[in-house]
């Protein structure tokens, strides 16, 4: 009967065959390395890659080639290694002379030196081999496994901590779109925003991604501990478990639509920056693809979107399992160098006599984390543009518009035409030929400009934006519409990127651009003043006062008409909504300058052609001027004053108030709180004039149809009050309803109504509506509530997600019972080919030379 072999410890063997099996180890780990390497070089590449393959180009075949070259080298580096421990010389040389040829033609050069060097040195092992050498057999060391339930723990706490950045931390632009679609689409929305947000933002082009993942990876990783592959499936796991989350989010949405749900979307409430939410991540990708695709049904357009899609997606898995996998490698580097500093302390040179630090993995480690180091802070440059004042151009025309409407709320319009600012770059030239609108916006909130369609179209835009409008498609256009770019960023001082193009009616187009830093609307109305005459009446604006109000100002081709013609020049527009002002009847002195909150006086400009101030009141307003006696307007409803000679003060008679003050107000207590918060709705009416009204009825709808899916509201259905006649200081009964939420999201209430009639001295009755200013519940939701709500929602599917809950301690359990007794049988077999304890003292160390076994014993 044939005799056991021996067994011993890696570390018991003789040198050479300790640095061969360490040599293995390194053409192994490092073959690997090279591997992951290549693949996210291919990830990276992906959209280009893909279609360079398949036209049968060199190098992504060659990338292909070398990444399967490298996993099939690194496979060998490891059995190579599990030969050497059972001296199994002549295999693990085969097996090294034929990895080493396919390192060189195959899996790069590096890799096939190294396998050369480890081929030379397990020769070095067979020629000092003597023919009387035991057949040892060595048993390779076991690395740390971590904490019991490590990879659990680690991929719940990583996983928690993605989902909380994800939620808190969501970028504006996607944040805009969640809060809007989420009160018709339902609270899965939201989880599905910030899935797509987590996995398909690319992470080398937007930092806080990247360094979001490389942290979660880390945390993963350093829980788990142990081997390298613990962090690689912390790491998926994270990575699947969040794409999971995507997955029932879609499907949760897509079961609650209905025929009409898409249909009846509202506006978006107030705020939403339609450039914002094309400018962040994931948008920034796909539309530019979108604006080369010839249409969205075009195949490579769905080819590229799916390869940029899967690209960033793979950089985000390569990355959170790369991180895992050095948090390991760090975790048994520490596990290492505590073990080297307790020998030190304990001072055992029976531990220590075959021990080096310089054999475990720290140097890696440290060289790798010194690698991912400089990731960890990526700054965010950005570059100051200074603003440059115009000189005094050519003639101009400039014309203020004021009026009053019925409720005696001032709006002021200014308009400049003819503008000459060649000298800020400028210029109608042959790249506006065509080109209905190609101006800079700002747009905070106002609702009134212009009034057209092209006005309904540039009012959706709520942050600093360039817009080029051609009546031709935009690839006949691309050309026009780069070149008036470039000009309006010499001119403003601020670089621009292409948000998206969108195809118009009758074969034209729109092209967005949006200033690149973002520039608030308070900074963009600064710099678009700063390009107009510095004695015109744009002096007179002060962007501080006016920054809480609704505004829209454009500057470049705008389309306006002045008495029926329109204009094709260089001009300035902007349209001003104040408060409402409350005028009883009698005399007033009125001031421009106070009523408008003008910084300056207004003053003509000598240069321009035409100053001129027009003033629009209620008919059968008498105005006077300042003079001594005073002298009469014309008695119509519009005044002109030529401010060649100032008359910016004047007196006026009304025979009537603009509108009694009638107050209608509508609160929400509280305006914001987490989903299932209920908001109480109170509509209030009531008479502060010392007149007396009559027909008095107000009106609440509400909510829009498209909220009622996710809003809870009791009493469900219109509220209304109604009053035949309400004396002055009478506050009527107020309506009030409960609304609860069901979603996040931003719920922009219906405005309430109040109508009613007022009969003037002359016996006139005038009929008055007043609507409330618009009222937004904003509701919030964290991860807790939407984990509890897809669990709830998916019932009894949502079963399924307690499996690996429960599955994953009894694997690990059964696995560290495995792990143990497979540790107790080695050490059986260590204590078996041990010598005895009573000569255990007189035995030396095996030679270096190669030798196997101890000396005999001596006499």
């Amino acid at each position: 009967m044939a005799e056991a072999p021996p067994f011993q410890a890696l570390k018991d063997a003789p040198k050479e065959i300790r640095r061969a099996a360490t040599i293995a180890l390194v053409c192994s780990s490092f073959t690997r390395a090279l591997g992951i390497l290549v693949s996210t070089v291919i990830i990276a590449t992906l959209p280009t890659w893909v279609p360079g393959l398949l036209a049968y180009q060199p190098f992504p075949i060659a990338l292909l080639v070398l990444a399967i070259g490298c996993v099939i080298a690194a496979g060998k580096g490891s059995r190579i290694r599990e030969r050497i421990a059972s001296r199994e010389f002549e295999k693990a040389r085969g097996s090294s002379l034929s990895a080493a040829i396919l390192g060189f033609v195959v899996a790069g050069v590096i890799p096939g030196i190294l396998y050369i060097l480890l081929y030379m040195r397990i020769g070095s092992v067979m020629v000092k081999r003597r023919p009387d050498d035991p057949r040892t057999v060595y048993l390779l060391p076991h690395p740390s496994e971590g904490l019991f339930l490590g990879r659990y723990i680690g991929w719940a706490a990583a996983y928690l901590l993605v989902l909380y950045i994800g939620y808190t931390q969501l970028p504006a632009g996607l944040r805009s779109v969640s809060d809007w679609l989420s009160p018709v689409l339902g609270v899965h929305f939201n989880t599905l925003m910030v899935a797509v947000y987590l996995i398909f933002t690319n992470p080398l082009t937007y930092p806080p991604v990247f360094q979001l993942w490389v942290t979660a990876g880390l945390l993963g990783g350093i829980i788990a501990g142990g081997k390298v592959g613990r962090g690689f499936m912390v790491g998926l796991a994270v990575f699947l478990s969040t794409l999971g989350a995507m997955g029932l989010a879609a499907l949760s949405i897509f079961q609650g639509l209905t025929s009409g749900s898409l249909s009846g979307i509202p506006p978006p409430p107030a705020g939403f920056s339609l450039v914002s939410a094309a400018t962040g991540p994931v948008a920034s990708d796909l539309l530019p693809l979108f604006l080369q695709a010839a249409s969205p049904t075009d195949p490579e357009f769905i080819q590229s979107m799916a390869l940029t899609l899967t690209r960033n997606a793979g950089l985000i898995f390569a990355i959170v399992t790369i991180s895992g996998r050095a948090a390991c490698l760090s975790w048994q580097a520490g596990i290492d160098l505590v073990k080297y500093v307790f020998v030190g302390i304990r001072r055992k040179p029976t531990l220590t006599a075959n021990q080096k630090i310089s054999d475990r993995p720290t140097l890696k480690t440290a060289l790798l984390l010194l690698t991912l180091l400089p990731f960890f802070a990526i700054p965010n440059l950005t570059t100051s543009h200074p603003m440059i004042q115009a000189p005094t151009p050519g003639p101009y025309d400039q014309r203020l518009g004021i009026g009053l409407d019925m409720l005696g709320a001032p709006n002021a319009t200014l308009e400049m035409t003819n503008l000459d600012l060649s000298s800020q770059g400028l210029t109608i030239d042959s790249n506006y030929a065509g080109a209905m609108v190609a101006a800079f916006i700002v747009n905070n909130n106002d609702s009134q400009a212009f009034g057209n369609g092209q006005g309904q179209f540039l009012q959706i835009i709520s942050q600093p934006a360039l817009i080029t409008y051609y009546n031709q498609s935009a690839k006949v256009t691309a050309s026009q519409s780069r070149a008036v770019e470039a000009q309006f960023s010499q001119a403003l001082g601020v670089p621009f990127t292409t948000v998206f193009s969108l195809p118009m009616g009758q074969g034209g187009s729109a092209n967005i651009y949006a200033p690149n830093p973002e520039l608030s609307n308070n900074d963009a109305l600064i710099r678009l003043l700063s390009l107009l005459p510095s004695q015109s009446f744009s002096s007179l604006i002060n962007p501080a006062s006016i920054q809480n109000m609704k505004y829209f100002a454009a500057i470049g081709l705008v389309p306006l008409q002045i008495k029926g013609a329109t204009i094709n020049s260089l001009s300035f527009y902007m349209h001003i909504q104040y408060p409402r002002e409350y005028y009883k009847g009698g005399t007033h002195q009125l001031s421009l300058k106070s009523l408008l909150g003008f910084q300056n006086n207004i003053v003509a400009d000598p240069v321009a052609n035409v100053s001129l101030i027009g003033i629009s009141f209620q008919p059968g307003t008498i105005l006077y001027s300042p003079q001594n006696p005073p002298q009469t307007y014309f008695y119509n409803s519009t005044y002109y004053l030529n401010v060649t000679s100032p008359q910016s003060d004047f007196t006026a008679a009304f025979d009537y108030p603009f509108a009694p003050d009638i107050v209608i107000q509508k609160t929400i207590t509280p305006t914001t709180g987490p989903v299932g918060t209920v908001h109480v709705v109170v509509v209030t009416i009531q008479n502060l004039d010392n007149v007396t009204v009559s027909n008095l009825t107000g009106s609440d709808i509400e909510a829009s149809p498209p909220y009622l899916q996710t809003l809870q509201i009791s009493p469900s259905g219109t509220q209304t009050v109604q009053s035949p006649i309400v004396p002055p200081g009478t506050r009527l009964p107020p309506m009030s309803y409960t609304v609860t939420t069901e979603s996040s999201g931003i719920y922009a209430m219906s405005p309430s109504t109040v109508s009613f009639d007022w009969a003037a001295p002359n016996g006139t009755t005038i009929s008055y509506t007043i609507n409330t200013d618009p009222a937004q519940i904003d509701s919030l939701s964290g991860p807790w509530i939407q984990f509890t709500r897809t669990f709830g929602d998916f019932q009894p599917y949502s079963y399924l997600l307690l499996v690996p809950l429960l599955l994953t301690p009894i694997v690990e359990t059964y696995r560290l019972i495995r792990r143990r007794g497979q540790r107790q049988r080695e050490k059986e077999l260590l204590a078996r080919s041990s010598p005895p304890p009573s000569s255990a003292a007189t035995l030396s160390k095996p030679p270096d030379s190669g030798a196997g076994a101890a000396s005999p014993p001596s006499s």
